[in-house]
């Protein structure tokens, strides 16, 4: 199964072109993921941690949950 990357609609005060550029990085990284499907080990280890990505002024935190195979966002702080 193909990793999916998931954005929630709570995060409508972030601009589409920010959310975009976003979803980009976060479908490479998932391509990344699926690369290493064959390292469980670390796999698991991502699924247990906090990850962040930053996009121009905005601060995302994001998870990997491994049984649905999926990045989601939880968390999108502006900067400045």
């Amino acid at each position: 199964m193909a990793c999916k990357v998931h954005i929630g609609r709570e995060f409508v005060a972030v601009p589409t072109r920010i959310i975009k550029r976003l979803r980009t990085r976060l479908e490479k990284i998932c391509a990344v993921l699926e690369a290493l499907e064959s390292r469980p080990t670390f796999l698991e280890s991502i699924a247990q941690s906090s990850l962040a990505i930053t996009v121009d002024s905005w601060r995302f935190r994001y998870e990997f949950e491994p049984l649905r195979n999926r990045l989601t966002v939880v968390q999108a702080i502006p900067s400045g």
